[in-house]
């Protein structure tokens, strides 16, 4: 029980997590940048606007993270959703926005300005399948990223994923259950040897 409890309140065991992202920089005049615009008004988005007021801010949030579970389900390639950060929107409302689409595996997100515009990326009719650019996935912005968009691919990348997630739970995780399993060994051990009258 003293190990739970220790496992559970220590903090050197409390998971933190990051989000890498390079955030728009100014500079129009780039290819990917116009390639990106164009790409963008090609969709129709659904605008969320953050005001600053946290309570109505929040209830947009909450709002719009239904909106993007539908639309990452919905394999929607017209439809998005832009965030619009005001002058006053607090710093929390990013990192909520962020943090969002990381859970619902929002998959194409691009920094514009004072907007995060969410989307996904078209899906190609089997005799269409190729190489193609996307401008941005997942938190690479500014990169060429290049995507064979077809099934074997997929399934590839899912078990990659599959994979990553597995060995960062065994980083996590790996230290408190070997002290558990240790612990238990001892115990046990002691306990056969004290009935056996073994010291």
């Amino acid at each position: 029980m003293l190990c739970f409890l220790t496992l559970k309140y220590n903090p050197s065991y409390k998971i933190y997590s990051s989000i890498n992202c390079d955030l728009w920089g100014g500079d129009e005049n780039t290819v990917l940048f116009k390639e990106g615009i164009t790409f963008l008004n090609s969709k129709k988005f659904k605008t969320v606007d953050l005001t600053g007021d946290n309570v109505l801010d929040k209830i947009k949030i909450e709002k719009a993270q239904n909106d993007i579970r539908k639309l990452v389900g919905s394999k929607d390639s017209v439809s998005g959703i832009k965030f619009h950060f005001g002058q006053k929107s607090e710093y929390w409302t990013i990192v909520k926005v962020l943090d969002i689409l990381q859970i619902e595996g929002a998959n194409l997100y691009m920094f514009y300005k004072n907007d995060i515009w969410v989307t996904n990326p078209k899906r190609l009719k089997p005799n269409e399948m190729q190489d193609i650019r996307l401008l941005l996935i997942g938190d690479v912005f500014g990169q060429e990223v290049y995507v064979k968009d077809n099934e074997i691919n997929i399934i590839w990348q899912k078990i990659k994923l599959n994979y990553q997630a597995t060995i960062e739970i065994c980083k996590k995780y790996c230290l408190p259950i070997i002290a558990y399993i240790l612990m238990l060994f001892f115990t046990i051990r002691r306990i056969i040897n004290e009935k056996k009258g073994i010291r």
